[in-house]
């Protein structure tokens, strides 16, 4: 029942990502942009956790975890469900990105590129919800199982709103990326469990 309400959870957060894409696509206004891209500004103590989406820690993360994966758990299956998640939700990123050609707010960040969806977010929450979920198999405790995915799933909106503070990224960026990740992440992980073993 509960795996059947985490895939049911995907397919609707993957139809929100949809609904605001439309939005963004076709230049519809969403309110809470200039609200909270403006007033997140004075949370400057959160722009630290940057760096946790950044392609280097992000890389450096993927490549201990296929390593652990590999060397303690021979789990080829599971090696190549990491790299596709991460590996291709960085592909999807940049696709979608020069689809909806939306630029970023109009602030001096020194970033290049187009804003949506953001990356940081959308990478970020695939790779630490993987992480989580492969080393929660190795527990029988619920409760560090939940411990897992909560510290995943607080430093992924840390970062998200990172870029938010920074201001490189329209709250809705950040929303978006969290939504189509999380949907990838469901995705990639129903096709592991559901292997031929």
């Amino acid at each position: 029942m509960m795996k059947k309400l985490f895939y049911i959870s995907g397919i609707i957060s993957f139809i929100l990502f949809m609904t605001l894409a439309h939005f963004v696509y076709h230049e519809l206004s969403i309110p809470w942009d200039p609200y909270l891209l403006e007033n997140l500004t004075r949370l400057q103590f959160v722009k630290i956790f940057s760096v946790v989406g950044t392609e280097m820690v992000i890389g450096i993360g993927t490549i201990l975890l296929i390593l652990y994966l590999w060397w303690v758990k021979k789990d080829f299956a599971g090696i190549l469900t990491v790299v596709v998640a991460v590996a291709g939700s960085n592909v999807l990123n940049k696709g979608i990105k020069n689809l909806m050609e939306r630029e970023r707010p109009p602030y001096l960040h020194g970033e290049d590129g187009f804003s949506f969806p953001s990356g940081h977010a959308m990478v970020g929450i695939v790779f630490l919800l993987t992480a989580a979920y492969f080393l929660s198999r190795e527990f029988s405790s619920m409760k560090v199982k939940w411990g897992l995915y909560i510290v995943a799933l607080i430093f992924a909106v840390l970062t998200g709103m990172s870029r938010i503070v920074e201001q490189v990224h329209y709250p809705s960026d950040i929303l978006a990326g969290f939504l189509i990740g999380y949907s990838l992440y469901t995705l990639t992980t129903f096709l592991y469990e559901k292997r031929p073993v």
